[in-house]
């Protein structure tokens, strides 16, 4: 993977180290009960910890949801092979089924296509959740495309156009297409960080259970936060997190916010685990403003 020089000064490399040390100790801990001692070729032996293993437990045994929350999280789609000339891609599965008083089965996939020029970069995603609860089938989805210009540089202009909808929700469609800039403030072979900022319009149509159908069309301010870590050879985490706002109304935004966590299993094969989440303190309608998801999935690089 191609990386930028970059120095951490300061107490940044204090801090970076603890947090890589705590939270890789947590992460690698927890194998120890998945793959024991080292009778497995290729593994590394690890130590038993009480909360790394709580932590493992949770991720492969909870999949929930509230809503359909769905949170681009950019830096996870960001190629590993972001050389000259490169295409790259990768699909990703997820399943999980549950009975109670109802039958719960559900489904989602996603999929990535890039490729890295010698200047620019082209991102293409697709989502797809389906959900089976007893005879009713709710879906929901996107599918988000981005041009990074110069993205070898720290100063990176973007633009991007994305076509969601959410059945659960109540948003029939929500059209966007924006543009903005990133800028890269610390950059390592281990540890990337950075900002975004820009606007973009966006038309939505809303639907909620027995209520009228309602259109919006408004221009809004949207700014990210983003970070990506290895915290092992084998485990890379990736962080982010959207401020999205209309300009008159700057102080009631909609928040959303993903964590992406991935252990490598074999050189193409990766498992992963994700949270999102949003919070809109003006909802369009009269829907939830909080709305979250978890799932486990497998990644498959091509």
């Amino acid at each position: 993977m191609h990386h930028k020089n970059g120095r951490f000064t300061g107490v940044m490399p204090f801090v970076r180290q603890l947090y890589k040390v705590s939270v890789n100790a947590l992460i690698t801990q927890a194998f120890y009960f998945i793959v024991p001692h080292s009778h497995f070729s290729g593994f590394p032996v690890f130590r038993f910890s009480t909360a790394g293993l709580t932590i493992l437990a949770l991720l492969f045994v909870f999949s929930v949801s509230e809503s359909g929350a769905q949170v681009l999280n950019v830096e996870s789609y960001r190629s590993e092979a972001d050389t000259a000339g490169t295409w790259s891609g990768s699909l990703q599965f997820g399943f999980s089924a549950a009975k109670q008083k109802s039958e719960t089965i559900q489904l989602n996939n996603r999929s990535r296509a890039s490729y890295f020029g010698s200047r620019d970069s082209y991102l293409f995603i697709t989502n797809l959740n389906l959900l089976r609860i007893d005879d009713e089938l709710i879906s929901n989805g996107y599918v988000h495309l981005r041009s990074t210009f110069f993205y070898q540089s720290r100063w990176s202009p973007e633009a991007f156009t994305q076509y969601q909808y959410s059945q659960d929700w109540g948003l029939r469609r929500r059209n966007l297409v924006g543009a903005g800039i990133r800028y890269d403030f610390v950059e390592s072979d281990d540890f990337t960080a950075g900002f975004t900022t820009g606007g973009m319009y966006e038309h939505e149509v809303w639907r909620a259970e027995d209520g009228p159908r309602q259109q919006f069309d408004r221009f809004k301010s949207t700014s990210s936060l983003l970070m990506r870590g290895n915290l092992s050879s084998n485990t890379t985490l990736y962080v982010v997190g959207y401020y999205q706002a209309e300009p008159t109304d700057f102080l009631n935004p909609r928040l959303t916010g993903n964590i992406d966590l991935r252990f490598r299993i074999t050189r193409i094969v990766q498992f992963a685990a994700q949270f999102s989440t949003t919070y809109d303190y003006a909802p369009a309608i009269e829907v939830p403003s909080w709305i979250y998801s978890f799932q486990n999935s497998i990644v498959i690089s091509l």
